[in-house]
């Protein structure tokens, strides 16, 4: 088969997926992008309380005990160190519903000052609404589980229109001089033409690889990611020691550390005294390598880690960083970029598809024989 035939299947195919899905695409790029700076946006709705008490911080375990004195909230505490000078501690603690069927009660976030201890402000746990409807929207398009499926599929349109983009791309000789901009003298149906061109090639690496990573976390058995399931989140516990000293939140954080230096403290949760008796463990969560998600989970009445879940070693295991945007704030800004481009890319091949059809043209005609309005 001749390239031109190949590529005019290649042109149907990019068109009318791009036109039929366009604002799916759209809605997913964009909730994408929101998500990107989902802290920044949150911490500009709602504003935690500043900390000005200056010093060494407290160990974590006054944190805990000053958040759950301030409150009549039970349940298991989970605190998340200040990460900047000003800015407070965080601890959410949730109070689980009684018996299986039994809804939960909603967490409370206390915001403590690291260096004195001192109480700033409280609230119900929980992201704006704004930001909680766009991770919704980006993870299941509001239908729940099988809503990832779903997105797994949209993910997968993306890919076929990034390839296929390419393809469409691609200048015959001569012709790579201008391939790369929008020419200033570019007017009407050829303006949109060199727009869509120019946006797709310098975005084409960083969109597929997002839509790649969308679509591994969409369907994760499928691409061979770590189980994330119900038997993956299963966590272990330890027989009751009567009489045993129980560590804390501190020395749980020494004991993992001294497995995965380089961990970078993400939360500590610590269940309730009498659960702690029972063998509930302490969950220090993590970042390995300063990106991808781990769990330790620690023995309170021996004093040593039981289990340790990190799927660092794993090439999969990073699609979730990739696609967050958390591998620093260069990678953080593109992937950003890479959600707004659907956007773009929509309207200008509508308003092709449009001007195509008013001027009567060839739907697949190579730009060189378009005539520049």
């Amino acid at each position: 088969m001749r390239f031109a035939a190949v590529r005019k299947v290649l042109f149907q195919v990019h068109m009318w997926v791009g036109l039929v899905l366009g604002l799916l695409l759209v809605a997913l790029g964009l909730s994408g992008s929101v998500l990107v700076y989902d802290d920044v946006i949150a911490e500009f709705l709602v504003p935690p309380p500043h900390a000005t008490a200056q010093g060494a911080p407290l160990p974590l375990d006054r944190v805990i005990a000053a958040a759950r004195a301030s409150t009549t909230a039970r349940g298991p505490a989970a605190v998340t160190p200040a990460r900047e000078a000003g800015a407070p501690a965080m601890v959410r603690i949730g109070a689980a519903g009684r018996g299986g069927g039994a809804r939960r009660t909603p967490a409370t976030q206390i915001y403590v000052d690291p260096v004195s201890g001192a109480v700033l402000g409280s609230g119900a746990a929980g992201l704006p609404p704004v930001l909680a409807f766009s991770h919704q929207l980006h993870g299941n398009f509001l239908m729940g589980q099988s809503g990832r499926r779903f997105v797994g599929w949209l993910g997968l349109a993306m890919l076929a229109l990034g390839v296929s983009g390419l393809v469409l791309w691609w200048p015959k000789k001569g012709q790579w001089k201008n391939a790369f901009i929008v020419r200033r003298t570019a007017k009407g149906l050829r303006f949109h033409r060199e727009l869509h061109g120019m946006l797709g090639i310098w975005g084409f690496i960083v969109f597929i690889i997002v839509s790649f990573s969308g679509l591994a976390l969409s369907w994760p058995q499928l691409m061979g990611m770590p189980n994330t399931g119900p038997s993956a989140r299963v966590v272990p516990t330890a027989a009751p020691l009567p009489g045993a000293n129980i560590i804390g939140a501190d020395a749980a954080v020494t004991l993992v550390r001294a497995q995965a230096p380089d961990m970078v403290l993400r939360t500590v949760t610590v269940p309730p005294r009498r659960a702690l008796e029972q063998g509930q463990p302490i969950t220090v969560s993590f970042f390995s390598h300063g990106a991808v998600n781990a769990t330790a989970y620690v023995d309170p009445l021996r004093a040593k880690v039981m289990a340790v879940r990190d799927p660092s070693q794993s090439f999969m295991a990073w699609q979730r960083p990739v696609h967050q945007g958390l591998l620093g704030p260069v990678w953080r800004f593109l992937v950003f970029l890479s959600g707004l481009l659907p956007a773009v890319f929509v309207f200008t091949g509508v308003v092709m598809w449009l001007k195509k059809r008013k001027n009567r043209l060839a739907m697949s005609a190579p730009l060189a024989l378009e005539p520049a309005e």
